[in-house]
């Protein structure tokens, strides 16, 4: 081969690496310490991003977990209070076959009075114990009524079958207080001040009470036999149990501090 061939050759070698490394240097960027910190930055507000979904999945879980035992809770409370109530009524029905028994020995054999009117007297006697410790609503209807059992239990002019059916009379209303709701106005006195107020009567365990403006709201306290004052905390769960009593709007779960219930 000629030497100025294998010149040729070399300059064309030279060349080519040349273009090359022009090439190559031409693709690095400019300023690649940026392109680092930008690609930082992306991957920072990525993980910040995930962190923010994470404590919201978490908010949701701790939540999630309240609600299902408030749930479970509330399932408890109404297992017992479902157990209460078939108590009294076992209790009730036991009472009432006791009483027809009763009522037809008064109708069929006079000579027993000697021996039903001491039972009478007895049962008036129990049913102002019951009043006087019970949780105090209607008070004026109920002793009114307690009184004109009293009135009427020594007087000849009533046959002992009417005394009776008179006690058994009183004594089905306050059994029916047990099982029922009830809405009524009266009044009330708070720190030596008569208030009106609306009551709330959750059948024997609990009473309410919310005056007009529902400034004040409370509860009896069977622990302590007085009123509990909360100020106006309650007002709207008893405004909203007073609709229901007043048949104003649709049965709801309301929450109201409830006494616990013996199980």
């Amino acid at each position: 081969m000629k030497k100025s061939s294998i010149l040729l050759l070399v300059f064309i070698s030279f060349n080519s690496i040349s273009q090359e490394i022009q090439q190559n240097e031409s693709i690095v960027p400019e300023n690649p310490e940026a392109l680092v910190n930008d690609s930082i930055d992306i991957q920072s507000g990525t993980i910040e991003n995930l962190q923010k979904t994470q404590a919201r999945i978490d908010a949701l879980d701790t939540e999630s977990k309240k609600l299902t035992n408030e749930y479970k809770d509330t399932v408890v409370e109404y297992e017992i209070l479902n157990k209460y109530d078939n108590q009294l009524e076992r209790i009730t029905n036991n009472q009432a076959e006791e009483i027809a028994n009763i009522t037809k020995q008064i109708e069929d054999l006079d000579e027993t009075n000697k021996y039903v009117l001491p039972l009478l007297e007895r049962m008036v006697i129990t049913l102002r114990d019951l009043i006087e410790i019970d949780v105090p609503f209607l008070i004026d209807e109920r002793m009114a009524r307690l009184e004109e059992l009293e009135d009427i239990l020594f007087k000849a002019n009533f046959s002992t079958a009417e005394k009776f059916r008179k006690i058994y009379e009183a004594y089905q209303i306050e059994n029916e207080y047990g099982r029922t709701i009830e809405a009524y106005s009266s009044s009330i006195d708070v720190d030596g001040i008569n208030l009106a107020a609306q009551f709330f009567r959750l059948g024997r365990l609990n009473l309410y009470y919310m005056t007009p403006d529902g400034d004040e709201t409370g509860y009896w306290s069977k622990d302590d036999n007085n009123w509990v004052h909360l100020g106006g905390k309650y007002s709207d769960e008893i405004d909203s149990a007073l609709k229901i009593a007043y048949k104003q709007a649709p049965p709801d779960f309301i929450n109201l501090p409830v006494q616990g219930v013996e199980k």
